[in-house]
Formats: C-alpha cells, structure tokens, sequence
C-alpha cells in the first residue's frame, strides 16, 4: 500500500484521488488530504483530512510533517502553485524521514514556474509579453500589439486557476451579459485594465500583459525524471473555466510537446508538469505558461489510459516506470460536473 498526501484537498482534487486508486496494479492507494480552510476541504474519499496552518506560516511545514509521521505518509503530492518553492525548499526535512516530495528543484521552479522567466528563456513559442512598470506602459503595449483590432490579455505573474487574468476588448468590456458567464473569459476594457494596473502597483504587485492568441485551448501533460520526459499526453478544451477545463478531448499535438520536451530538458524539470497552448488556426502552439505541479484536469489523462499521479509516486518511491504497457484511448471525451457534499 502507498499513503499519498494531497495538499490544497479539495473538490478539484477529488478526481485525482479517482484515478490513483484506479492504477495498473490495483494497488491500495491510502490519501490524506489537507487544506487551510475547513469549507473547502474534501471529505468524500479522502482516508484521513486534516485542517492545517496557510502555507505563508511558520508551522506550515511542522505541522505537515507531523501529519505524515502520524499517517505514514509515502509521498505528497502539492496542489498549490504559491507552495511549491516552499516545499522545494523544505524537501530535505521530509526525505530525512522517508517522505517523498513530488517537487522540482527550486532552480527549475524559478526558470518555468514563474512567468516572467519562462517568457525570458522560451520568448520565441509565445505571445508577445510585458511587466508592467507604469500605466505608460499599457498604452505603448497596445500600440506594440495593435489594439483593438489585435487583443491583448493580463494576468498576475503567481497565480493559477485563471485567478487574475481577463482579455482587454472595448465591446465586451462594457457587455453586462457575459462579465460572470460560466467558462467566459473575463472581458475589461482598456480603461479598467489601467485602474486595475495602478491598483496592483500601489500594492507592489507586477501585472504582465500579453497579446491574445487566438484557437483552440490546449494542454500537453508530462513526467519528467531530471530533464527528460518519460511520459506524454495532451488534450484540446472547449470550454474553460477558471484556468481548468470542462469540456475535452484526448489529443496529441507534436509540436506542443516538442516544446514541452524542450522546456523540460533546458530547465531540468522533474515530476507531474502541465504545459498549456494556444493552437491557431494555422496549426501552430503557441506556449501560454507551465504549472510544474499535478492539475486539476490530470485526472482526465489518466482515465485515457496515461495515470501520470500514480507513475510519478511509483517514481518517487525508485520503482521502473517504464515497464507499464499503456494503451490510450484517443477517443475519449470529458464533460466535469460538481456535486454537493453534506456532511456534519
């Protein structure tokens, strides 16, 4: 049996604990999930939840630790993108005790986690990119990109699950109808994206702005082992929501994962990865960003045949990998519904 810890528990990470129980050996897979906040930590199919400090705070990672000697934790897997340096940098305390931690090196971390750097090493697979320094600086970007007729997007550097980003267009900007559609993007004016600038640079925060790519959403799902990928798959998404996809399709693109592989061995990235694309309608990937970390939509490649949770804790834990005779399944499709929880 494997104890998989699951930080950052919560609905999202239901379909994860799904797909590492149904795993190649049938093997008994134990989950522990822990999470910050009580109304968001999942309680359905989680062996043992816990309630833990924020991940900002200094018994973070002591109280984590006494909860994998309580629970013979084999191995966690992070949830949360703001935690992964944390848990870069405190990996030794758990590995001294026998814990595996599925997180890249904080040198990789630092070259594809961070937007702005990926931008610095990987510019020529994506959009056009700028921080923000002053509001002149969205005005010259516009003009740089071409606004309106071509749009532009901003996102903050640090965040995921779409929080903080929306695409600048003067029509849907202004369209009440659209501003909280579910799986929209969410739509600003020019005027707005300026007070919001200034709102995040008076609170010393950077905002990068980049020019949209149009076509389809795309997603290529890696394991890495210190540089090399091991493991591919990816998928289009017709809908988004919340930087996850609702609606999907398996789908092998070559040149993303070219890209990927690229990335993966420039960086020496290690672990779960998911690159996320643009293809245009001329068939090119354009690179939007990586989360070096297990998604939310991972779950969905598992099920194709490709379980990349359970072959990264079979890594962790010195197993071969490599041995699985793996049969995907391109055909299959992916519709995400929530259900309500009761509980007492």
């Amino acid at each position: 049996m494997i104890t998989v810890l699951i930080t950052g528990c919560s609905m999202h990470s239901y379909d994860l604990i799904t797909e590492l129980r149904r795993n190649y050996e049938n093997e008994d897979i134990k989950v522990v999930g822990i999470n910050c906040a009580e109304d968001a930590l999942l309680r359905k199919g989680v062996d043992a939840g816990y309630i833990v400090p924020r991940i900002t705070e200094p018994d973070y990672i002591p109280t984590v630790l006494d909860i994998c000697k309580k629970e013979n934790v084999d191995v966690i897997l992070p949830f949360i993108t703001a935690e992964l340096p944390i848990m870069a940098d405190n990996k030794k305390f758990f590995e001294d005790e026998g814990i595996k931690v599925s997180v890249t090196s904080k040198s990789s971390l630092e070259l594809v986690g961070e937007k702005t750097s990926l931008y610095g090493l990987f510019g020529s697979s994506m959009p056009k990119q700028s921080i923000v320094h002053t509001i002149n600086n969205v005005d010259r970007f516009a003009c740089l990109v071409g606004y309106p007729e071509k749009n532009i997007c901003c996102k903050l550097p640090n965040r995921c699950g779409g929080l903080g980003f929306a695409v600048i267009d003067e029509e849907k900007g202004k369209d009440l109808t659209i501003m909280n559609k579910f799986g929209m993007n969410r739509y600003i004016t020019l005027s707005m994206l300026k007070e919001y600038v200034q709102y995040s640079l008076d609170k010393g925060e950077k905002v990068i702005l980049q020019e949209y790519a149009e076509g389809v959403d795309y997603s290529m799902c890696v394991l890495a082992d210190n540089g090399k990928v091991t493991h591919a798959l990816g998928f289009e998404a017709d809908l988004m929501a919340y930087g996850s996809a609702m609606f999907a399709k398996i789908s092998f693109n070559t040149k993303a994962c070219e890209i990927a592989k690229e990335i993966v061995e420039k960086s020496g990235l290690d672990g779960n990865a998911c690159f996320d694309f643009i293809i245009t309608p001329d068939g090119e990937a354009v690179l939007l960003e990586c989360n070096p970390r297990v998604n939310a939509t991972l779950p969905f490649i598992a099920r194709a045949g490709l379980n990349l949770p359970y072959l990264r804790c079979k890594q962790l834990l010195g197993f071969d990998i490599l041995k699985y005779d793996i049969d995907i399944n391109y055909d299959l499709k992916m519709s995400k519904n929530y259900e309500s929880e009761y509980y007492i």
